[in-house]
């Protein structure tokens, strides 16, 4: 029988990661404590559940059966915990946040201090991960919230099977040098450009820009930091477009124009089995009020 689930939450993140040192840094335990767990979880069911491959760690058939059943376990395990913080009713405790950088300053600061002035006794923590991570880290348990985007022009289906809550929809923003504007992505085709990776959610939605207005941009640099693409353009080395939060104080020597028909939708996900937790759901109801001060719907039509 196996007597801690810690060691099924140790070969769920090793299966994910797909080293030990990855799943212990997830797990907030040491690699050691992460060989430890699985060791155990081996001598208690009597069979290998992992195998080393050169230099790499594998789940064995058992592994990958144990795995299976071990993830549901882990939903009704977090769906318990839930419904009896639920009947307890205040938000206390943790909430594991995962943000976009653009958001975290600015409507998820504005609402962690009104959650935080209500409810002492919770306890946030936010991670600006990079890439479009946040989903993938919920997904795996390392956050009770994601706060993440969806463009207009280039749909995904990260959000699948999540329970989705819209905060804000914002426009798309068009920057370019002051000296040298441009008010139209035409004006800008021949000019350099900015742009996050082209496998990024943004990285998409500028080429989803550039085919809409059929120009070829040409690429010089490449940051998924705004605050970087910003000073680029206020150099006058390139233009790019970012979304209007990445725009709230910009500086002297940027120009800016709404890109007609492109916006960004910024939505707080969380998986179903954690949504009944007062504290989660407190959280997301403060995002929810802390978004109406930088709605900008009307310049995203």
């Amino acid at each position: 029988m196996i007597s801690d689930i810690r060691r099924i939450q140790a070969l769920h993140q090793l299966a994910e990661r797909g080293t030990v040192t990855a799943a212990a840094a997830a797990l907030g335990y040491t690699p050691s404590a992460v060989s430890q767990q699985l060791a155990a979880l081996e001598a208690e069911l009597g069979v290998p559940v992992i195998e080393r491959r050169g230099r790499n760690v594998v789940l064995t058939d058992a592994g990958h059966v144990l795995l299976q059943h071990g993830r549901d376990a882990l939903t009704a395990l977090e769906l318990a915990e839930s419904t009896v913080a639920e009947l307890q009713g205040e938000p206390v405790g943790p909430v594991r946040i995962g943000a976009l950088a653009s958001a975290t300053a600015s409507l998820i600061t504005h609402a962690l201090r009104t959650v935080m002035a209500e409810y002492p006794k919770l306890e946030p923590n936010v991670v600006v991960h990079p890439l479009d991570r946040n989903v993938e880290e919920l997904r795996l348990g390392a956050l009770d919230i994601a706060v993440d985007q969806s463009y207009k022009l280039s749909p995904h289906s990260m959000f699948d099977g999540l329970e989705v809550t819209e905060l804000l929809t914002e426009p798309l923003l068009l920057l370019s040098p002051q000296d040298t504007p441009c008010e139209t992505v035409d004006e800008a085709a021949d000019l350099d450009w900015v742009c996050s990776p082209a496998d990024s959610a943004c990285g998409r939605s500028t080429a989803g820009i550039a085919a809409r207005y059929g120009i070829a941009p040409r690429y010089r640099y490449e940051t998924d930091d705004h605050f970087a693409t910003v000073r680029l353009v206020g150099a006058g080395l390139a233009v790019a477009v970012l979304p209007a939060l990445a725009l709230l104080h910009p500086p002297d020597g940027v120009h800016t124009a709404v890109v007609p028909g492109a916006a960004r939708t910024i939505s707080a996900a969380t998986r179903p089995s954690a949504r009944s937790r007062p504290a989660v759901a407190t959280v997301i109801e403060h995002l929810t009020i802390a978004a109406e001060a930088f709605r900008l719907d009307s310049l995203a039509a």
